[in-house]
């Protein structure tokens, strides 16, 4: 086999051993400074060295720093305080910071009027790296370059960033240098895409809040609040020029602007009808209301290299969203206790909301809870605590903004490899089209009913305490877009779609085993089990997709998790033995289907606590027993012959099932590549790009330490006659272990982060393990 470098532009690695390459020497060689990788025996003698790719990351660095005052008097109390944050990402020049002022107040204005009034500026912002399944961003090109092409040019790190040496080498009559990555610049190079591309923002944000309590006798009282959260993020994003995503450069300015507002009117009467029986009730009126803008321009081809203005470019399109959100309802809640054994909680609310169909827009929230404290009738000194709990409720909820209407907006018009897609208004014209997804103007509200029951428990003077619960918990009528046939003219459609269940338990069992006059030691667990389950959907529709790629995806399947992994897959026989083909290899089905279950079977957490004396040490440890990830990352990988798995290409394999044309146990022995035939004739490759869905799921359990605390308190007689009221010093590390069989990027990361679309790792930004030290001190 021959080496091919990255002058081909191919990104295999599929080629010879790394100990029968060496390199030959040459100083006109663009892509290493140490000449160009030969067959052993034929170059210089300096043996070909397999690279750290992961030498690309640095130790970040957070600085957290606040301070605040309080005082006051009889009738006014106030704190200030004033933060600033600074980090350090993990990637070169990726930075954040945030600046922070508060201010709160709580004045009795009179004998029966309180005031209670804070203020909160922020300002936040920096420069973020793209990541992902991005070929511009940082993991793709990082994970995908094979290991024997130094991407650092001789320097790692934040070095190789500030080095155009590393990302750039000379084109000979050419005004711009090439791109120096694995693949020539068909994906970019992780210091590429750090050192050449922006994605800046700044974030500026005011919240205020102030509230009235008006006391109109013991029993009665009046409160009225209002806030508004108002922030405006302005972001600049830069692809330079030779970029692999936008080879002739783009910019965009892109401006959102967000107002929340909420206010709310509240009577409150807390009545005891007598020593026994009493009444807290809540009966009010709340509002909110929502609006946001987003100005988007963007600007293609770029003159001046590095230079993100949109005076540097030579076509803009421009795009303007904007939405309007209103929510108003009224509520009643009550408490009505009997001496302190008996507690019934009923509650009710309307609201009336600006997302669903005009002239029935009403939904309305209910429920009923009840609690007994069965050790109020005990005179035990085994159990001082214990209490049964139970509940049932209604909750009702609205649509996403406009789902009710079909939309117009900016004409948008595909490019291929060659000419770049474009939304109008462009090249001087403006024009409009019917949006891709229908509104419906028939939708009605979700509607979510759950029934919980549980028991609290605390024995031994509350130093063991035991809580279980039980919840069932279904939700009808999900709103959610949904494929539309071809003959409607769209892509998809809102529709309110079936009914998702949702079922588990939960326990915690805390104690103090350990109680001294110096010591004590303090335990928390916590165990949970739950399925959430599609019972049906919508008629017609068979799946619905909540997120991921067209081969790959998250999906709603009637009779399946919500969020099953759906994919391509092997074909099986009614047994569920993959079928064989008369070559010895596994045969594909002609549908795809769910492939995974991205639920776990059970989440668990330990949370111990010392204490001795002023010395205190903590640990937390995070368990998550079974759910399964698809490791797009690792099937790609393994395309490209770059992953761990792939290192048995020279061996022989029998893979299990039934050959389908005899019907017999497969006993064919067959390699997994053949490079005699061709480099494509391997098992990795026989499916197409990435492989099978079904051959990257993974198992994705862990155990991982989450966090370890230790913090020692100075003695106060160590400050007297000091400003110092008192001082303590933490030493903290967080995420700093984790145990898991699962091949690709942690499994707890989710490539479309905190969404519905759950399982799927493809190159995303792997997680982190941060050290630190805290000094906290009162004057």
């Amino acid at each position: 086999m021959q080496y091919r470098g990255p002058e081909t532009f191919e990104g295999d690695s599929w080629g010879p051993l790394i100990s029968d390459l060496e390199f030959d020497g040459a100083t006109d060689y663009p892509f290493d400074r140490n000449g160009r990788l030969v067959p052993a025996g034929t170059g210089n003698g300096m043996p070909a060295v397999a690279y750290d790719n992961y030498d690309f990351f640095r130790t970040g660095l957070t600085t957290d720093t606040s301070v605040g005052i309080s005082g006051g008097s009889e009738k006014v109390n106030y704190r200030a305080s004033i933060g600033k944050l600074d980090q350090e990402g993990i990637s070169p020049n990726e930075e954040f910071e945030r600046k922070t002022f508060r201010v709160d107040l709580r004045a009795n204005l009179t004998e029966n009027l309180i005031l209670d009034a804070s203020g909160q500026y922020t300002n936040s912002g920096g420069n973020r790296v793209q990541r992902g399944s991005n070929i511009s961003g940082v993991m793709l090109g990082l994970l995908r370059n094979t290991p024997t092409f130094d991407m650092g040019n001789g320097k790692e790190g934040q070095a190789a960033a500030d080095d155009p040496a590393t990302y750039f080498y000379d084109i000979p009559g050419s005004e711009l240098p090439g791109q120096r990555s694995y693949r020539d610049g068909i994906y970019n190079s992780p210091y590429f895409a750090v050192a050449r591309n922006i994605n800046l923002d700044d974030v500026n944000r005011t919240i205020g809040r102030m509230a009235l309590t008006y006391d109109i006798t013991d029993w009665l009282s009046f409160k009225t609040s209002g806030s508004i959260d108002r922030y405006t993020d302005t972001r600049k994003i830069g692809f330079d020029i030779i970029d692999a995503s936008f080879g002739n450069g783009r910019v965009i300015n892109d401006v959102i602007a967000n107002q929340d507002v909420n206010w709310s009117g509240i009577f409150n009467i807390l009545y005891n009808v007598n020593d026994k029986f009493g009444i807290d009730t809540n009966i009010g009126y709340d509002g909110y209301y929502n609006k946001t803008n987003r100005q988007t321009v963007l600007g293609d081809g770029m003159t001046i290299p590095g230079f993100f203005n949109l005076s540097n470019v030579s076509t803009t399109q421009a795009q303007e969203l904007s939405s309007r959100r209103e929510l108003i309802g009224v509520f009643a809640t009550a408490t009505l206790s009997y001496d302190n054994l008996l507690f019934i909680t009923p509650s009710f609310r309307n609201d009336w909301s600006s997302t669903l169909p005009v002239g029935d827009n009403t939904f309305q929230s209910y429920s009923i809870g009840g609690s007994f404290v069965f050790s109020e009738l005990m005179d035990s000194e085994f159990i001082n605590y214990g209490k049964l709990r139970g509940a049932w409720g209604t909750a009702g909820n609205d649509a996403p903004v406009y789902a009710t209407i079909t939309n117009f907006g900016g004409t948008s018009v595909s490019g291929d490899g060659f000419i770049q897609s474009v939304t109008f208004p462009a090249y001087d014209a403006t024009s409009f089209e019917r949006s891709s997804r229908a509104g419906n103007p028939t939708l009605t509200p979700e509607k979510t009913t759950e029934f919980e029951v549980g028991i609290e428990v605390a024995m031994f003077d509350s130093r063991l305490k035991f809580d279980f619960a039980y919840y069932d918990k279904e939700t009808e009528d999900q709103i959610i877009f949904v494929d539309a046939a071809p003959s409607s003219g769209f892509v998809d459609r809102f529709e309110n779609v079936g009914i998702v269940s949702n079922k588990g338990y939960e326990v915690t069992l805390s104690g103090t085993p350990i109680r001294t006059e110096d010591f004590e030691w303090n335990i928390n667990t916590n165990w949970t089990t739950y399925e959430n389950v599609v019972e049906e959907l919508v008629e017609g529709v068979e799946s619905v997709t909540l997120n991921g790629f067209s081969g790959t995806s998250s999906r709603a399947v009637a009779g399946e998790s919500y969020g099953a992994i759906f994919g391509s897959r092997f074909a099986r026989n009614d047994a569920g033995e993959v079928l064989i083909d008369d070559d010895g290899y596994p045969l594909q089905a002609t549908t795809d289907g769910v492939i995974g279950d991205p639920i776990p079977n059970w989440l668990a957490g330990i949370n111990n606590q010392f204490q001795y004396k002023n010395i205190g040490l903590s640990f937390l440890i995070d368990i998550r027993q079974g759910g399964d990830v698809w490791c797009g990352t690792c099937g790609i990988l393994d395309y490209f012959g770059v992953s761990d798995a792939t290192l048995v290409r020279d061996q022989t394999t029998v893979f299990e099932g039934v050959v389908e044309s005899t019907g017999q146990p497969n006993s064919q022995v067959v390699p997994y590549s053949d490079p005699t035939i061709s480099e494509n004739n391997n098992f990795w490759r026989r499916y197409g790009f990435g492989g099978l869905s079904e051959t990257a799921i993974y198992d994705g359990s862990w155990v991982r330490l989450r966090e370890v605390t230790l913090t020692y308190s100075l003695p106060e007689k160590w400050l007297d006659n000091t400003f110092i009221k008192d001082l303590s010093l933490s030493a903290f590390g967080r995420n700093l272990w984790v145990e898991t069989d699962y091949p690709g990027v942690d499994p707890e990361t989710n490539l479309t982060g905190d969404s519905n679309g759950m399982g799927l790792d493809y190159f995303n930004q792997p997680n982190t393990k941060s050290y630190g030290l805290n000094v906290q001190f009162n004057f």
